[in-house]
């Protein structure tokens, strides 16, 4: 990543240890409440397309974050 940010690709001033704490805040909540949310959703959230899905929709989530407007 540091050698993209010279590019202008990503935004600066990110702070790794809250960008990694809102990283895993995406990924545990899915997880921790996989079960439940299937009932409710009337899916099943622990099969591999739904979680395929899921990892798809947090990495542009934060892709999206952390790049600069006019990227």
């Amino acid at each position: 990543m540091e050698a993209e940010r010279g590019k202008g690709i990503f935004r600066g001033g990110v702070d790794p240890v809250q960008l990694y704490i809102s990283i895993a805040g995406l990924g545990y909540f899915y997880v921790s409440n996989m079960q439940t949310l299937s009932v409710v959703f009337e899916r099943d959230l622990s099969a591999t397309s739904p979680v395929q899905e899921r990892e798809a929709q947090i990495v542009q989530i934060v892709l999206s974050y952390l790049r600069t407007p006019e990227s």
